[in-house]
């Protein structure tokens, strides 16, 4: 059986995503740090340049779980946000992200803290 610390969590919304691994306790500790996509100001707003902006997120999200898997942090990862953020990391995943996918989850977790994300995923790990 796989280590829970070796289980990458990925928290996703429109403009974050976090990264934990379980511990024993079942308490979230921080894996990677946090990635924003950059906030909006009048040089950003042109639809081309949201979508140039978002790209680079989702690279971001990539490259965090990428590393990850490459420096053997984690055997398996969990996903965890809204349907359309899945799928578009689904899309843009790596072969070595999708051979770690474990799970995921679709919610809406943007204002949860890490107390309330590690009592929604509980079930998850029993």
């Amino acid at each position: 059986m796989m280590a829970l610390g070796r289980t990458w969590i990925a928290v996703l919304d429109d403009s974050r995503a976090r990264f934990f691994v379980r511990e024993l306790s079942g308490r979230l500790s921080e894996a990677a740090p946090t990635l924003h996509v950059a906030p909006r100001t009048e040089m950003n707003r042109q639809p081309e340049t949201r979508h140039n902006e978002r790209e680079k997120f989702i690279l971001g999200i990539v490259a965090t779980l990428d590393s990850a898997c490459d420096g053997g942090a984690c055997d398996r990862i969990m996903l965890v946000g809204p349907e359309r953020m899945l799928s578009t990391l689904r899309k843009s995943s790596t072969d070595k992200i999708r051979a770690r996918l474990w799970r995921e989850m679709a919610a809406e977790p943007a204002d949860s803290s890490e107390a309330e994300l590690a009592e929604r995923l509980a079930p998850h790990f029993r």
